[in-house]
């Protein structure tokens, strides 16, 4: 991680966590049967991905790319298709807002000294002494098997290691969850100099914000974590064929397999608090008003979202339907 950026990543933190949570399918109860063996995903070369929505509104139109996560770890995405828009365009909006905690070093010292504090494990108990002997032994049987020479797992809190396992197995699968296709979009309108609609969550209590997922219950970072485990037992071939769809420009593909899923248990352990709950909620809804905001103010605009939220009856584009705007799309 950058150390510039660091205070206001950490601040962000319960934000990260809704996005990892967001990219789990629906989990299955109950430990997974021997696992197969290890499948990376090979989707290499260049690839476009799939095509974009275009949303109508008069003579007003937006283009959305629609983004998942995880991507093949060595697929390098072509984008002469949103260069092409690009040229129509005068206003790039980001799937997620940037996050603001002031200038004030005296605040970003504190949120340093808060995120060490909740790095630390409950009672600075290691994780076998924390997670129920069943749930501790499907986790070690995940290290062992993905990331064996991990020394820093056992010092964390489940709600951490639950992240810190989630990254390591994508990893070795040949998945990468970081959304390089968004940073090639922003880079590429700011190379075409078209303005990006970065709102910025300002955060107005970052201290508190940390505190309060430092006090997480312990039971729900528990729940966080048996659901990644779960997620990672059973459905690991079923994002490696999203992968493989998104990269191939498989739409068909991407809405037969599930998307969206259940993060209730990484949601609920996280949002415990009304501060934790509105800063969560408003980052979800700023990017649909970021983007009728668009629509209004210019003839061209091209916007990026994860599928996740777009496709089904309650994502955005049945949102934006609903609205009254004409959606086209692959």
């Amino acid at each position: 991680m950058h150390r510039a950026a660091k205070p206001l990543t950490l601040c962000a933190l319960p934000l990260v966590m809704v996005r990892l949570a967001a990219a789990q399918t629906a989990p299955v109860a109950g430990p997974a049967a021997e696992a197969p063996p290890l499948e990376m995903v090979v989707v290499e070369g260049q690839h476009e991905g799939p095509r974009m929505w275009i949303v109508h509104k008069g003579d007003h139109t937006l283009w959305i790319l629609g983004t998942i996560a995880p991507l093949p770890k060595r697929m390098v995405w072509q984008p002469a298709a949103v260069q092409e828009v690009l040229k129509n365009t005068q206003e790039v909006v980001p799937a997620w807002p940037s996050y603001g905690i002031g200038a004030n070093p005296f605040t970003a010292l504190r949120v340093y000294i808060e995120w060490r504090r909740l790095q630390k494990p409950p009672d600075h108990l290691p994780l076998r002494e924390v997670l129920p002997p069943e749930l501790y032994a499907r986790v070690s049987a995940l290290k062992a098997r993905y990331d064996p020479l991990d020394t820093r797992l056992e010092q964390m809190r489940p709600m951490l290691a639950a992240r810190q396992l989630l990254t390591r197995v994508f990893d070795a699968s040949g998945l990468a969850l970081r959304n390089e296709v968004q940073q090639e979009v922003l880079r590429l309108a700011s190379r075409a100099g078209v303005r990006v609609h970065q709102d910025k969550l300002r955060i107005e209590d970052p201290v508190d914000v940390l505190k309060d997922v430092r006090a997480t219950p312990l039971a729900g970072e528990i729940a966080c974590l048996e659901s990644v485990v779960t997620l990672l037992e059973t459905d690991l071939p079923a994002m490696q064929a999203r992968a493989r769809a998104w990269a191939l420009g498989d739409v068909a593909t991407l809405r037969r397999l599930p998307h969206g899923g259940d993060p209730s248990a990484c949601l609920s352990a996280l949002a415990t608090t009304e501060r934790v709950r509105r800063l969560i909620a408003r980052a979800q809804d700023d990017w649909l008003i970021a983007v009728e905001d668009s629509l209004v103010r210019n003839r061209g605009t091209l916007a990026v979202q994860s599928m996740d939220r777009l496709l089904g009856e309650h994502g955005t584009l049945a949102a934006l339907k609903s609205r009254g705007y004409l959606v086209e799309g692959p």
